[in-house]
């Protein structure tokens, strides 16, 4: 597990945002490997037997890079943060959590609306919760959004997967 933990550094790198952070966690039999990549770009990979600190340039990504079970984020959004926090066996077992934030170029009733759109044609099963809403993927798994105005055609949101 962790030597193959090293090879999803770049993932690490990829969700790179201009003002954000990427972390990976991943815990097996062989210990727990950690992936962390600052807004600069400076990227520290720790594992078993192997600590390393690397400067890489920054990757932006933004809504058309990001897919939860064929829901993307709001057109033209930003990535500003991206956390996966996962067990051994973590896709076969549904063990885990994977938490975005971004910031949404539109007010907080027209992302609430495309998410509310865009899950329900996904088949996630959610309701309204906050600004936001809570329920399931279409595999059954936990979803939380939550949805904050920021200014008058800006919203900042935090979708999160997983238990």
């Amino acid at each position: 597990m962790v030597r193959h933990a090293l090879l999803l550094a770049p993932l690490a790198l990829a969700a790179c945002a201009p003002e954000g952070n990427s972390t990976i966690i991943l815990n097996g039999e062989d210990g727990n490997v950690s992936i962390v990549t600052d807004a600069e770009g400076h990227t520290t990979v720790a594992a078993p037997g192997v600590n390393a600190s690397i400067s890489l340039p920054k990757i932006d990504i933004d809504a058309a890079d990001f897919d939860v079970n064929g829901v993307k984020l709001y057109p033209g959004s930003t990535v500003k943060d991206f956390k996966l926090d996962a067990s051994e066996g973590f896709a076969a077992k549904g063990k885990g959590h994977l938490s975005i934030a971004f910031d949404a170029p539109a007010s907080l009733d027209k992302v609430q609306a495309w998410f509310r759109d865009n899950m329900a044609k996904r088949n996630f099963k959610v309701s309204a919760q906050g600004n936001g809403f809570a329920g399931t993927t279409d595999e059954g798994d936990p979803v939380t959004l939550e949805l904050t105005p920021d200014g008058p055609d800006k919203t900042k949101g935090r979708m999160t997967i997983g238990a």
